[in-house]
């Protein structure tokens, strides 16, 4: 029983050993995308490469959020020609990964919102894959009605908030850098 709780306790240093440490993060919104950046002399790792903060800013800002109609996923021809632009970045970009994050207005419940938003993170997916993108450059998350642009009010005013939005994933020296908000 001794002999099982040294190789319990000394499995359980390795493993805590061997865990890096955590880098600070600092989230950064410009417009209709935010970035996770890590400080390194100016210099972020982006997929496989580094890059400098003005080539990463240039990345931010070319990214465009996109809408959807109520209680839909499909995407709509402004939304087709923005994520044409969007995808002719990511192909540009083969190391740059993206998370989309898809959103929902206050209307239906919370299960109900967070599986709309699911399903329009899948359509810009899909619609980028089409266009060349990696799978590989792509994360998809849903946070429903959790980060609204604008307040509970009426279906017509409530439209930003039914959309999908773009996260540059920005990683560290050996780990990557995670919340966006």
């Amino acid at each position: 029983m001794l002999k099982f709780k040294l190789i319990f306790v000394v499995a359980a240093a390795t493993l805590l050993m061997g865990c890096p440490p955590k880098q600070p993060n600092s989230a950064t919104t410009s417009g209709d995308l935010t970035t996770d950046t890590t400080a390194n002399d100016g210099l972020q790792t982006v997929g496989d490469s580094t890059i400098t903060q003005r080539e990463l800013d240039e990345l931010r800002d070319n990214f465009e959020r996109v809408h959807f109609d109520f209680d839909s996923a499909t995407l709509e021809e402004p939304s087709r020609e923005i994520l044409k632009t969007n995808a002719e970045i990511l192909v540009r970009h083969p190391d740059v990964r993206v998370r989309v994050e898809g959103h929902a207005d206050h209307w239906g419940s919370d299960i109900y919102n967070l599986a709309l938003g699911q399903r329009r993170a899948y359509s810009v997916t899909k619609y980028l894959t089409d266009l060349g993108v990696l799978t590989s450059q792509l994360e998809v998350i849903s946070y429903g009605e959790e980060r609204p642009l604008v307040g509970d009010s009426d279906r017509e005013t409530e439209a930003p908030n039914r959309r999908a939005e773009f996260l540059v994933i920005v990683s560290g020296e050996a780990n990557e850098v995670g919340s966006s908000y």
